[in-house]
């Protein structure tokens, strides 16, 4: 049996499950904020999953993690997290490993996402396609020829942090006008956060009276046609675009897959990204570029984390 571990900004998700990727229990918790909170938590997780689905921590083989920002894999250390500020050159696998007794797997989050997509999920029906993770950040990974691309640090594909303007907003990892300022989850809501005043009659202003505003409660809103929700994800909607447009005159995939917390809103976005991509994108590249979300976005990159560890264990 093994764990998948995949850590956001936002939450923690984990998963039990075997070589065939069956599922037996699966949990999601907020990620606290302190680097050790964030070692014990993932400590209750697997403790979590393990009772909830009967199984004894005996027959625990490992635990896969995706996590975000620039890892060393074969260290085991997370160099640095934009979205997880704690996580500075952090010993993460080696902190995990002596809490849970397990053999410990380290990936990016985005990898793991495309992984999960390629082992379980819709990307086993291309050998040249793109994962795009939309959530507190943005990440991403690549198959190329069928085989999984991460460059040679195992870093690729930092999608959001693609400079889309040159002297833009500031960004948590140091640069200006980073994708992600523009087009993440915390990007939607800082934009109905300026825009509230301006759209006086937005049914959000009764919404966030009680409760924090959320890229969930602008989804809601937006599902319900309200005008400043759909104007914010319009305006996401055409900064991924230009993102996108720039991937696809890099890469020519055959799709891209949107994965993320922020795919549940993928009806939404795509319209507006297809929009971009028609006027940006070369001719000749853009054509025949098919657009899909993740299947079941909560729980297929916990079992490509999984799968990261069984491959590993498979190897040693």
């Amino acid at each position: 049996m093994i764990v998948g571990i995949d850590i956001g900004g936002s939450s923690i998700k984990g998963i039990l499950t075997d070589k065939s990727g069956k599922i037996y229990s699966f949990r999601e918790i907020p990620t606290p904020e302190s680097a050790k909170s964030i070692d014990i938590a993932i400590y209750e997780l697997v403790e979590y999953l393990a009772t909830s689905a009967t199984v004894s921590k005996i027959d625990l083989r490992a635990i896969g993690i995706g996590a975000p920002g620039s890892v060393d894999k074969k260290k085991g250390v997370i160099i640095a997290s934009p979205n997880i500020p704690a996580w500075k050159k952090y010993p993460l696998v080696a902190a995990v490993e002596k809490r849970t007794g397990l053999k410990v797997f380290l990936e990016n989050d985005a990898t793991v996402a495309l992984v999960g997509a390629w082992w379980k999920g819709n990307g086993s029906r291309f050998r040249n396609w793109l994962m795009i993770t939309l959530g507190t950040g943005i990440g991403g990974g690549a198959i190329i020829d069928n085989k999984i691309y991460t460059g040679q640090s195992g870093n690729s594909l930092e999608i959001g942090h693609t400079t889309i303007d040159y002297n833009g907003r500031e960004c948590a990892c140091g640069n200006r006008g980073c994708l992600e300022t523009y087009a993440s989850a915390p990007a939607l809501v800082e934009y109905v956060r300026e825009n509230l005043k301006k759209y006086s009659g937005s049914s959000i202003h009764a919404r966030i009276k009680d409760e924090e505003l959320t890229a969930k409660i602008i989804h809601e809103e937006a599902q319900n046609r309200d005008e400043l929700a759909l104007s914010a994800f319009e305006e996401i909607a055409e900064y991924l675009g230009i993102g996108i447009s720039n991937l696809i005159n890099i890469f020519s995939p055959e799709a891209i897959i949107i994965g993320g917390g922020l795919s549940a809103a993928y009806k939404l976005i795509i319209p507006g990204v297809k929009k971009v991509v028609s006027k940006r994108a070369i001719c000749g590249l853009k054509e025949n570029v098919k657009f899909f979300p993740i299947k079941d976005p909560l729980r297929i990159p916990s079992l490509g984390a999984a799968k990261i560890a069984i491959d590993y264990m498979n190897e040693s």
